[in-house]
């Protein structure tokens, strides 16, 4: 997926600036100038920045410390809540660590606040798929191809809200088209919406491998052509092989966004119940 927030990438970091630290380091100073020496440990401390914040979620999400990540989206909200940069970090934090109902609420208030951000938000329809909302998500995918017209998985992610809303058929009738996605296996997944050909798919990730072999285009191949494997799966209600191939695509997950996808999506299906 494409990371843009209107004209900026949704991930740039909202720095906070020089006037604000002055401030709060006036306001330190006079009030240690008017309060006895015994009093100075009781001295509050300032929040921590909104950047350091981001910083910690990152490398918390990174090392697999869902917990910390969330703690500091929560730490973002509570003293940053009104910057819609805050509000956008907590809804990917959210997301990324599996807090799907937290991610919704953000990206909600985040549309509330600036309505013209709604057609950037594709992480709002994946957070409302996994909220089980499919066509408020497919409506956001729908939305999203209007600025990003070009990405193949926007148009799965589409696919698989169309066919948990009604039917896998339907989803079928209505792909997205998404011409001119570079990247391995994307044309054989956009076919493979429409055809069900998932062996083309499969037999791409083989040739990128025979290719270049080791290679990081290696990986990326398998991990996508694995996770919308998994997910075509998923939409045609066959979970024991949705399970089996996103499981696939979590074993040498890359440390991305949709890499940290992929692990909710696995806990989502591990969460779900067994099909009669």
């Amino acid at each position: 997926m494409m990371f843009v927030f209107g004209s900026m990438p949704v991930f740039r970091r909202a720095m906070v600036g020089c006037v604000w630290l002055a401030l709060v380091a006036a306001v330190q100073i006079a009030a240690i100038g008017q309060q006895p020496k015994e009093a100075d440990s009781d001295l509050s401390v300032p929040a921590a920045t909104l950047s350091s914040l981001r910083i910690q979620a990152s490398e918390s999400l990174r090392a697999g410390k869902l917990s910390l990540a969330t703690a500091a989206a929560d730490a973002m909200i509570t003293d940053y809540g009104d910057d819609v940069q805050a509000i956008a970090a907590a809804g990917d934090i959210y997301l990324r660590s599996g807090k799907v109902q937290k991610s919704v609420r953000q990206f909600d208030r985040l549309v509330n606040r600036q309505p013209s951000q709604m057609p950037y938000l594709w992480q709002r329809g994946i957070a409302l798929y996994f909220a089980g909302k499919y066509d408020e998500a497919a409506d956001q995918f729908a939305k999203h191809r209007r600025v990003n017209p070009n990405d193949v998985e926007n148009a799965a992610w589409h696919f698989l809200c169309i066919a948990k809303d009604q039917s896998p058929e339907k989803a079928k009738q209505m792909v997205l088209p998404a011409p001119g996605d570079g990247r391995e296996p994307m044309n054989e997944v956009l076919a493979m919406l429409s055809s069900g050909d998932t062996q083309s798919v499969r037999a791409r990730i083989d040739q990128v491998h025979r290719d270049s072999p080791g290679s990081r285009s290696a990986k990326e191949a398998t991990f996508y052509g694995e996770l919308y494997l998994g997910l075509y799966a998923d939409a045609w209600g066959d979970l024991a092989e949705a399970k089996a191939r996103m499981d696939a695509a979590c074993r040498d997950t890359p440390p991305h966004y949709m890499g940290d996808v992929a692990r909710v999506y696995a806990e989502h299906l591990r969460q779900s119940t067994v099909l009669p």
